[in-house]
This record gives C-alpha cells, sequence and structure tokens, in this order.
C-alpha cells in the first residue's frame, strides 16, 4: 500500500444503511480503515389506508399533483396500488395529472414505469429547490386550490407541507414506509464507540435521520453530549445541506460538504480535503 496516500492508517465511520458495502469499499479503495456502521432501515407500513385513499382520490380526478420524493418510495406506492387496481388503470391515471420528481432515483423508477416526469428537481434536491422548481413551472406557479399528494419517506418534511399550504394548496400525505433503528444494533453502537474512544479520524453522514438514530443510540452507548464533545476532534463530513441542518439541530458543525450529494463524489472529495492537509 503507498504509504503517501493520505487516508492510509486513517480511520472512517460511516452511518449508511442502504449502500453500506459499497460505502465501506470506496473508502478502502482510498485507503482508509472503514467501520460501517448502519443505523437505520426502512420498515413498510403495514396499514396502506393512505396510499388507497390517495388511489381513490386518483382515479376520481382530484388529484392534480404528485410529488414523488424517493425512489424505494415510489416503486412501493405502485406496487400496493397493484394489489387493488390494475396496472393499465393506474399507469394512464397518473400520466393524467402533474408529475414532479425530487431527484434521480424516482425518476429512474417513474421512467421504467413508463410514466411522463413533468418537472424534474435539480441538486442538491431538498425542499427548497423543490418549491422553487414548482414556483418557476408554468403547471404549478398557481397551487391555490391545487391537491397535491406526497409520496412521503420515513417522516413528513414539515417544511416543505407548511410552504406547500401556505401556497393554498391541499395536501394528501402518502407515506410508504418509515425509518426505524437496525435490529442489530451492534455494529452502530461499535462505531459510535470508536468515535468516544478516539479511534476515528472522519465521520460520515449520509442523512437527516441517520443523525437522529446516531444521538439516540449514544445514549445507550453512554451520552449524546459525549458524543456530540468527541465530533469535536474528528472531520464530520455531511453529504449535503438537509443532512448538516439535522447536524445542526443537534448542536454539531459539519466540517464538509461535496460539491454535489453523491456518495462517489462525497467520498472522493472528501479524500481531496484531507490530501490538502497532509
Amino acid at each position: 500500500m503507498n504509504s503517501t496516500n493520505p487516508l492510509n492508517n486513517m480511520t472512517a465511520v460511516a452511518f449508511e444503511s442502504r449502500m453500506a458495502d459499497s460505502t465501506a469499499q470506496l473508502l478502502q479503495r482510498k485507503g482508509a480503515r472503514a467501520i460501517s456502521a448502519p443505523s437505520m432501515q426502512e420498515v413498510p407500513l403495514e396499514n396502506h389506508t393512505t396510499v388507497f385513499t390517495f388511489a381513490e382520490q386518483l382515479f376520481d380526478g382530484n388529484v392534480d399533483i404528485l410529488i414523488c420524493l424517493t425512489g424505494v418510495g415510489t416503486n412501493m406506492l405502485v406496487k400496493t396500488m397493484k394489489t387493488k387496481y390494475t396496472w393499465d388503470d393506474i399507469q394512464r391515471a397518473l400520466s393524467g395529472i402533474t408529475v414532479v420528481s425530487r431527484g434521480p432515483k424516482p425518476a429512474k423508477v417513474l421512467r421504467e414505469l413508463e410514466i411522463p416526469i413533468d418537472i424534474k428537481v435539480p441538486e442538491p434536491n431538498t425542499w427548497k429547490e423543490l418549491l422553487e422548481s414548482l414556483d418557476d413551472n408554468e403547471l404549478t406557479s398557481d397551487l391555490n386550490g391545487k391537491l397535491i399528494a406526497i409520496q412521503e419517506y420515513g417522516e413528513p418534511n414539515k417544511k416543505l407541507n407548511k410552504e406547500l399550504e401556505a401556497r393554498g394548496a391541499e395536501l394528501l400525505q402518502a407515506p410508504i414506509y418509515r425509518w426505524a433503528l437496525p435490529d442489530d444494533l451492534e455494529p452502530l453502537k461499535k462505531g459510535i464507540r470508536a468515535i468516544l474512544n478516539g479511534q476515528t479520524d472522519v465521520v460520515l453522514f449520509t442523512s437527516k435521520t441517520q443523525v437522529d438514530h446516531v444521538m439516540k443510540v449514544a445514549d445507550m452507548v453512554a451520552s449524546r453530549e459525549e458524543l456530540r464533545e468527541a465530533l469535536q476532534n474528528v472531520v464530520v463530513a455531511s453529504i449535503g445541506p438537509v443532512c448538516s441542518g439535522g447536524l445542526e439541530s443537534h448542536g454539531i458543525t459539519p466540517d464538509f460538504e461535496p460539491s454535489r450529494p453523491k456518495l462517489a463524489i462525497f467520498i472522493n472529495e472528501i479524500f481531496e480535503e484531507f490530501s490538502k492537509q497532509y
């Protein structure tokens, strides 16, 4: 291994779950020792009443706009509807309303389903860019009296919902899954202990929910106050503005954000940042 590599012998804790293996591999390719500490899992909601309420409103011609926030959620939304309705009817109904994709992942699902996308939200794909995209498009510039269905993920985006309602929209929330702690907490506790024990150089956060879960489990290991103090001695890397906002809400100041909220870019630019320091 090249000893001039600035990440050799450095330890990175990553709280990513869905792409935990990819994250660890990308870090290891840069010469870092990776501690994978998955912090969340997707749990499908047992009761799909809200999804079928959305479907009924959709088929009755009452829904004006559908906002798709995640790829997994969009896929699960359609799959749930297909348990009760035919695909031809679903596709026809969705093709007849304004469909908004928050980012590339829901867009990929929608393209595969051959559902036209009317508005694509640009990076970093936060609720702010989403609102700007709605305001700037003639299809959605006037939301007064419009019924907007939102495919939610994990938890409601209160700021987005408040802004939409302030524009006169009526909201129909369609949560499809919620975030939960992993069944096995030991890897997450191990990652937190590594930070508390000063065995970590950089910590990677890739979502706001990760931050909430890490702080919750920190209270099981020691305390969130001790973790907050320990994080002052490492580089805290956040993948983007929403994640950074989550860190700041817990009194943690992120040290680094990438130019684009993509995992490979995130890790490459962390490497570049450390290269400047060594």
